[in-house]
């Protein structure tokens, strides 16, 4: 279950597929490609990688500075 945004009490935009901008889509989907080749810890890595730029980008699109 996805955490609620702590400011609003409401899920993050972030974690609404129809809400992701295009390059949080793209990431998005390149994580669902990577994960389908199979089970691999260098696979996994890239996977947290993705995850990790996707993060980013969010924060930015979301005007998050950590």
């Amino acid at each position: 279950m996805a955490e609620l945004d702590a400011a609003s009490n409401q899920i993050p935009r972030r974690c609404h597929v129809d809400l992701l901008t295009t390059e949080e889509y793209a990431i998005r989907n390149a994580i669902v490609l990577v994960e389908q080749l199979g089970a691999d810890t260098r696979l996994t890595e890239a996977v947290i990688l993705l995850q990790q730029a996707k993060d980013k980008v969010s924060d930015f699109v979301d005007g998050v500075t950590r």
